[in-house]
């Protein structure tokens, strides 16, 4: 949004304006009507008899009528007083303002527009200012205005300072952990709970697990909060199932008499609770409960990640990694990088999503490949070691639960149903979340670890800002300095999120332009603010909005106004360097706060802060640029002081089943399933028990290795995180796992996992593995003499596809290969459709349609049906492929290329071309 002078110069004018009208309301009115009539009080009580002589006489000379209307105006004034006060009042003691009654209401809308308009237009001459009286009358405005906000900041709300102290909070937007906090006393009012106030996406279970560590606890909450006093337009809370924004419920405190029963936080061996009420579907608070980086593992979080999963028991934490802060490593949160940053789950969340929607949209450009030689072959840029790292971290989640993997897609199509984000957590204090609301945030962060603190923020902000749910704006100069190296310019042109100013002033200038576009918005609608406006029309593209800046002395002011507006009109404030006007935080090296001030000053006290290297953040922006669906340009793969090399796919070669020994007929008796679920199998059905998530990973990737290899080799790839005698020791006994399933099976004594010169392999003859016969009938493809023996290899081998690889078991070895086989199986069947289409053009169309259900969102192969499908004169078959690529295409937030609409639009033309 572009903010010009004359844009300016209308908005002081039309300040100045309300300015005027106040005045005149409040002071010009009662002087004028008192210069015509003089004083509304009487000098003495009017008898019966003259108020009867008067109201019966004729009105010649029209004075009844117009003492009436003397009568009314002083009246009208006297609610417009009251209607100040009433604002004023509730401010002053930090409580919503009433409304008053219909007949007046419209003009306590009226004090509160005219206050608005003041406020948000002065606010245009308060960032030209450079004089401190200037800052001054910004900061009159901005306690008017504040005075006049039906729903003042929050006590729990990062918010600006007042010249004068305020009462410690009792109700909070976003409540800290109860479990951890005193006893109510004095200094609490006695109550034995705190209020909450309901946003988007909140639910009673996920409001329980994060307060009391389990979401079985939500009936608590509900009791405690059956019969309070909603405010105006917020119905009451009569069904667990339902919550609406704005509601208030009660979270009962631990250990006080209504809740003398709440179990203690999940311990590792706590029985799995009850399931959650309706509501949680609803909810946007999806947590991966335990998390596992390189050196560290985690416990049961609240934080937001993009899949449901329901709540988990911890695992035993590891040895400290050397240089980890002691107390914050084994957080629930918190995960640490080898290049030195330590970033928390929700950002390791985001960037599994981004890399999960880079891959798609790579998956849907890539174009079709017949050469055979050269099938399956990794030709994309490797994803960065940070975000691969990350992404482990994150999926190493759901295996540590024993919870399915999510696909690519499923993570894509959560993450895009997903709420925008109300509050960020930023830190970790004493193993629990340091979380700050984005709305109405005024927070400076100084010191060495500040802009290293900042850079995680930004980052994550911008991993989860997509699809108008957040934005960042930021001036030039401080993007480079929290980015050195990045063309940011070029990064914010591809991130509808991301918005680059050449200055503070116009950064200020773009979000009071939007200030005053929401104003008139709840104006219109007659909202409280913009969650609440969200909720109603969630069509209405009006993204949290985040100013990341340094601030120099002259311009406070006009931050300081948009930081205290910001709570209704969802815009927060982060400072770089200190922050007289807000909370204000120093950082040491490695983030740990030294010192706090300002109004919650005590949130951040003694916790450490996520921190971002320059070089793991460039990698991150890349990945979180390309899952858009745009490669970087500018942007290049950042440099690693330990670089570690992409893993590449390993070729599987071909395998001849040795003969069986004479006298036995059929195939070995067991078969290991890799395509899919890993499964093993007998001539009597699946092995449904027994067999260890460690032995399923290894015999994947053992069907990998048909010639063997070394246990070294194959415990680095298969549980890096682990200190190589525990991977041994996983290692023996995963293998010791499968002998001993597969023999109680089979009633077979054989070794079925050789050991032959250092080497690990499955026995070929005891063991039949599906993706062998798959790789054997590719290499009879390539082999092939003549197109008869190609076509009958090729339909061998799409049909012995009969899934991914491997599917439910995460990292970066079998991510590689899992890509590695579908690319193949994708052009194994273009070429098969290429073989075929001439004679048989039907079942070259079966063909290319079985490469879909591979590859969904190949755009290439739609393209090839079109063309067939018009080739065989059939618009309304190329019409229906068109839909169903665009239906495709959505899930991933995409569209079908200009390339695709020519051919559903001119299928005539594609005759031509094929």
């Amino acid at each position: 949004m572009t903010y010009t002078g004359t844009s300016r110069l209308a908005d002081f004018v039309r300040g100045l304006g309300a300015l005027m009208v106040f005045g005149f309301l409040l002071v010009g009115s009662p002087v004028a009507m008192y210069k015509m009539n003089g004083s509304p009080i009487p000098d003495r009580i009017p008898s019966g008899e003259e108020i009867r002589l008067v109201l019966m006489r004729q009105d010649t000379d029209h004075s009844v009528f117009l003492a009436t209307l003397w009568l009314i105006g002083w009246g009208a004034w006297c609610v417009f007083v009251l209607s100040v006060c009433a604002d004023v009042i509730s401010f002053l003691v930090g409580r919503e303002t009433p409304l008053l009654p219909r007949p007046v209401r419209p003009l306590q809308q009226l004090t509160r527009e005219l206050i608005t308009t003041a406020a948000l237009a002065f606010s245009v001459a308060a960032s030209l200012a450079t004089s401190a009286s200037a800052a001054t009358d910004v900061h009159a405005a901005t306690g008017v205005h504040a005075a006049a906000d039906p729903q003042p900041n929050a006590p729990g709300h990062l918010s600006s300072g007042h010249a004068t102290p305020e009462p410690e909070p009792t109700a909070s937007e976003w409540t800290p952990l109860l479990a951890n906090e005193a006893p109510p006393g004095p200094e609490t009012g006695g109550h034995p709970w705190q209020t909450h106030t309901v946003k988007r996406g909140d639910t009673l279970w996920n409001l329980a697990r994060r307060i009391y560590g389990s979401g079985a606890q939500y009936p608590k909450i509900f009791k405690a909060s059956q019969g309070i006093k909603q405010p105006h337009g917020a119905p009451a809370l009569t069904d667990p199932d339902v919550l609406h924004p704005g509601q208030r419920v009660r979270l009962p405190r631990l250990g006080s008499p209504k809740s003398a029963s709440s179990p203690p936080r999940t311990t590792p061996h706590a029985a799995r609770p009850s399931a959650p009420p309706k509501h949680g579907k609803t909810s946007d608070a999806r947590t991966p409960p335990t998390l596992r980086s390189s050196s560290v593992e985690t416990r049961p979080s609240e934080v937001p990640a993009p899949v449901v999963a329901p709540p988990a028991s911890p695992a035993p934490s590891t040895p400290h990694h050397q240089g980890d802060h002691q107390d914050d490593h084994h957080s629930p949160q918190a995960i640490s990088l080898s290049s030195g940053s330590w970033i928390g789950i929700g950002l390791a969340a985001a960037l599994s999503v981004a890399v999960a929607a880079t891959r798609l949209h790579r998956r849907r450009r890539r174009p079709i490949n017949t050469d055979s030689n050269s099938w399956g072959r990794a030709t994309e840029p490797p994803i960065p070691d940070s975000v691969r790292k990350a992404r482990q971290a994150h999926m190493s989640t759901y295996a540590d639960r024993d919870v399915r993997l999510p696909s690519d897609p499923e993570l894509v199509r959560e993450d895009l149903e997903a709420a925008e984000p109300n509050h960020l957590v930023i830190g970790v204090r004493d193993g629990h979340a340091v979380a700050v609301p984005l709305a109405g945030l005024s927070l400076g962060l100084s010191g060495d670890g500040a802009h290293a603190a900042a850079r995680a923020i930004t980052t994550e902000l911008l991993a989860k800002a997509h699809r108008y749910r957040a934005e960042i704006v930021i001036p030039r100069a401080d993007a480079q300095a929290l980015f050195p190296g990045e063309d940011i310019t070029d990064l914010a042109a591809a991130l509808d999120a991301c918005t680059i100013t050449p200055s503070l002033p116009e950064a200020t200038s773009h979000l009071e332009a939007e200030l005053l576009h929401r104003g008139r918005l709840l104006a219109m609608t007659d909202l409280p603010d913009v969650p609440s406006l969200r909720a109603a029309d969630p069509a209405e593209p009006l993204p949290t909005v985040m100013l990341i800046a340094s601030v120099p002395e002259q311009d406070a002011g006009a931050v300081h106004v948009l930081s205290t507006l910001g709570h209704r009109h969802n815009i927060g404030v982060l400072v770089l360097g200190a922050w007289p006007s807000g909370t204000s935080v120093e950082l040491s090296g490695d983030a740990t706060v030294t010192n706090a001030h300002g109004p919650d000053a005590g949130r951040f006290t003694g916790s450490r802060l996520f921190q971002l290297t320059t070089d793991d953040a460039a990698g991150m922006l890349q990945t979180i640029r390309t899952a858009t669906g745009t490669e970087p340009g500018v942007l290049t793969p950042p440099p690693n002081t330990n670089p570690e090399p992409d893993p590449e796919p390993h070729v599987v070669p071909a395998v001849v089943p040795p003969p069986r020994p004479s006298g036995e007929t059929g195939g070995p008796p067991a078969r290991l399933d890799v395509l899919g679920h890993v499964c093993l199998r007998t001539p009597d059905g699946p092995i449904n028990t027994g067999l260890r998530r460690s032995a399923r990973s290894l015999l994947a990737y053992l069907s990998l290795h048909p010639d063997g290899v070394a246990r070294d080799t194959a415990t680095a790839e298969l549980w890096p995180d682990l200190n190589p005698k525990s991977a041994v020791t996983r290692f023996n006994s995963a293998v010791t796992n499968i002998r001993s399933v597969l023999r109680a099976t089979t009633g077979g004594q054989t070794m079925y996992i050789i050991h032959s010169d250092g080497r690990y392999r499955v026995d070929p003859g005891a063991v039949g593995v599906d993706l062998w016969a798959l790789t054997s009938a590719v290499a009879d493809a390539r082999q092939a003499t003549d197109d008869a023996a190609r076509i009958k290899a090729l339909t061998l081998a799409v049909d012995l596809y009969t899934g991914e690889f491997a599917s439910g078991i995460s990292g970066a070895w079998v991510e590689a290969h899992r890509e590695h086989l579908r690319r193949a199986i994708g052009n194994a069947c273009t070429d098969l459709a290429q073989l075929l289409q001439e004679n048989d053009p039907q079942q070259a169309l079966a063909a290319l349609e079985q490469a879909i259900t591979h590859d969904p969102y190949a755009e290439p192969l739609y393209q090839h049906i079109m063309r067939l499908q018009a080739r065989l004169n059939r618009p309304d078959a190329v019409q229906r492929t068109y839909r169903f690529l665009a239906v495709r295409l959505e899930e991933i937030d995409a569209e079908p290329s200009d390339e695709s609409r020519k051919l559903a639009n001119f299928p005539a033309q594609t005759l031509k071309r094929t």
